[in-house]
């Protein structure tokens, strides 16, 4: 599934940093191991053996820290035209049985992340109350049950979680920000990661259902 440290990093990236943090982030020694990192993350996860050389190359030069805080601030920041915030709630509608709305902040998702973050001992930090579902804390909830030895659960975790992202990279595509082509690139390595963990326990499932057959 990969090492956590390649989700914590994916996770500041959504989450938006001053120019020191982004400056130390992007350093050449540190962002080249987390484009490796997240490589091989995509290429163990892949049930078909494909690379993700179609987005290694887009995430090799990151932005610069202005058109990175440019995207931002237009982008994932509420309430503007332009809003693009990775927020799970926004592209799953609610299941609930009262849900009157649909995809909104505070969905389904949301819910389960506050559940998920209370159950762990954390806190859920100020600046994400209305949407505990953004992406930054569901890809530092992954690498938190990874350090912490919950193998199983991070990898339910991935496969079930993720599903929006396609959705989600639509949005980005439709953006015209300078920035746009690296987050595409970041979600597009994400997607890889999720679908393919998915693929596999869909295929464990499936080995598990096909020797019961044969047993009975």
């Amino acid at each position: 599934m990969g090492n956590p440290a390649v989700f914590s990093v994916a996770a500041q990236c959504f989450a938006g940093m001053d120019e020191a943090g982004y400056a130390e982030l992007t350093a050449p020694e540190v962002w080249e191991g987390f484009v490796e990192g997240l490589g091989a993350s995509v290429e163990a996860c892949a049930s078909d053996g494909r690379s993700g050389a179609c987005w290694i190359d887009a995430l090799k030069t990151p932005p610069s820290f202005a058109d990175y805080d440019g995207f931002c601030r237009c982008h994932f920041t509420g309430g503007l035209p332009g809003s693009a915030l990775p927020v799970e709630s926004l592209y799953r509608p609610d299941a609930a049985p009262d849900a009157a709305r649909g995809a909104g902040y505070g969905a389904e998702p949301a819910r389960y992340m506050e559940e998920l973050i209370e159950r762990m001992g954390f806190s859920l930090p100020p600046a994400y109350r209305a949407w505990p579902d953004h992406l930054a804390l569901e890809l530092d909830m992954l690498a938190v049950l990874q350090r912490s030895g919950y193998e199983s659960e991070a990898r339910s975790f991935l496969s079930e979680r993720f599903g929006w992202l396609a959705d989600y990279r639509r949005r980005l595509a439709c953006l015209d920000d300078p920035a746009a082509p690296f987050f595409v690139a970041l979600v597009d390595a994400l997607i890889g990661v999720a679908g393919g963990e998915a693929a596999k326990a869909a295929s464990v499932a499936a080995d598990s259902c096909a020797s019961g057959d044969v047993s009975a």
